[in-house]
């Protein structure tokens, strides 16, 4: 991981397994992390973050993004705001992929700081 990212090259060469989501980790400091995510689905899978909050800013695509109990459409240049423990995730997304460079304070374990909000298994992310 370097300090300087051309995140439109990153996004357009992106790729996962079938069923998968790809992340690319992009920086882990002190007291943040951020990782451009890149989803293929209807929907992201809701959750929340218990202990960290979360800036997210669309890179490609446009879908729409459910903060709380607010449904907004989203598009490339859009910034979206998640504070801490607020159910959120992708709800649709529109004809094609939608990638999101996405921020969170403090640093972050996918694997262990997210709580999904329906039962059964987790969407499946793959690390690129």
């Amino acid at each position: 991981m370097g300090n300087f990212h051309r995140l439109a090259e990153i996004v357009g060469s992106m790729s996962a397994e079938a069923g998968a989501a790809p992340v690319k980790p992009l920086a882990r400091g002190e007291f943040a992390g951020a990782a451009i995510v890149r989803l293929g689905g209807a929907e992201g899978g809701l959750h929340r973050q218990p202990n960290h909050e979360e800036l997210l800013i669309v890179i490609e695509g446009e879908g729409e993004i459910r903060v709380g109990d607010e449904v907004r459409s989203v598009r490339p240049g859009d910034f979206v705001f998640v504070p801490r423990n607020a159910v959120h995730g992708t709800v649709s997304t529109r004809e094609g992929p939608i990638a999101f460079l996405a921020i969170l304070t403090p640093q972050f374990d996918l694997t262990k700081d997210v709580v999904w909000e329906k039962s059964g298994a987790a969407p499946r992310f793959e690390m690129v």
